[in-house]
């Protein structure tokens, strides 16, 4: 069965800006089966002023065009897309010479219209973070969009507190979001404690909302405290992770009430239907001393009778014996 939640492994600005770490995090990706693998695509002038408290970390994440081009091959050649958080149109535009399969709008670039307007036309997936965004700002973002562009984006939600504490996930909005836009993705950003067992938990719990794509923070090691660490778990956990979310992602079932063949196996099982308790004649009228609610060996089919009331007062037209069943061709 072809998964249905694409599954993101975030490293966000977890490399460092260090080409071995970035090696050592793509392997720790690739082997835990994730859909995706994205990155923070971060230039320092891109993103903020040179007086801003992160300007320099910012700077030590800049990497070379060159290393990014054989980071998206080394991820297309393990059958693995690549996206990239971009923070303005040079970013994008490098996303796009390297190879990337898809952007991400964080709610830093979510008010960036130019970028936005960019975005959709350069690439055929764009992750839209709508992560404390009001709900009027959102509505007015997406009410003026065509059913092409509607099909490229996915709705982000989720927001980092370094973690973002479990009663705060305010899951309930993920549903909000998948019946208020029915006609877009919807997906989980997952900032749980990556030290719990909330980091394993907390997605399958979204799972019940209907989203499409969990994203979710992966580390080297959460001991090496590298960057982003607080909501990552390691690749060996990350492997995990993964197969709990494919274990569990199939539990939703079907969008419909109509029954399965399991559930109609079972009712044909557990139900009673009307049977004689006394040898009857062609020609009886049944009444509650002649027939009563029993299982019995033969299975409910079309033609059983599952309420006695159906069957009381009726005239039998051939004979039954006794813990037979009573059924609508016999009346």
């Amino acid at each position: 069965m072809k998964n249905s939640i694409e599954i993101i492994a975030e490293i966000a600005q977890g490399f460092e800006g260090n080409e071995k770490l970035t090696d050592l995090l793509i392997k720790g990706a690739i082997s835990s089966d994730a859909d995706a693998v994205k990155f923070q695509l971060v230039y320092a002038d891109e993103l903020a002023t040179p007086d801003y408290e992160h300007y320099q970390l910012f700077k030590e994440l800049e990497m070379a065009q060159s290393i990014w081009t054989s980071v998206c091959e080394k991820i297309h050649d393990a059958g693995k897309k690549v996206y990239f958080d971009v923070f303005g149109l040079f970013s994008l535009d490098m996303a796009k010479k390297v190879g990337a399969d898809g952007v991400k709008l964080s709610t830093t670039e979510f008010y960036n219209n130019t970028l936005f307007d960019r975005a959709i036309v350069d690439f055929e997936m764009l992750f839209l973070s709508v992560g404390g965004i009001p709900i009027e700002d959102i509505d007015k973002k997406i009410s003026v969009l065509s059913k092409l562009e509607i099909d490229k984006i996915c709705l982000m939600y989720g927001f980092q507190s370094e973690p973002t504490p479990l009663d705060q996930n305010n899951l309930n909005k993920l549903s909000i979001f998948k019946n208020r836009y029915p006609d877009f993705r919807i997906g989980f950003m997952d900032h749980s404690d990556g030290a719990l067992d909330d980091a394993f938990h907390l997605s399958l719990v979204a799972i019940g909302t209907g989203i499409n794509v969990i994203e979710k923070h992966i580390t080297l090691d959460r001991e090496l405290k590298i960057e982003d660490y607080i909501s990552g778990i390691a690749p060996t956990e990350f492997i995990k992770f993964v197969d709990l979310v494919r274990r569990f992602e199939p539990v939703m079932g079907i969008n419909s009430l109509k029954l399965t063949e399991q559930e109609e196996t079972y009712r044909n099982k557990a139900t009673k239907s009307v049977v004689a308790i006394s040898n009857l004649k062609l020609g009886d009228t049944l009444t509650l001393d002649s027939i009563a609610l029993k299982r019995c060996s033969k299975p409910i089919g079309e033609s059983s009778i599952l309420e006695i009331e159906q069957a009381i007062g009726k005239t039998l037209a051939t004979d039954i014996s006794i813990n037979s069943p009573v059924l609508k061709v016999n009346l």
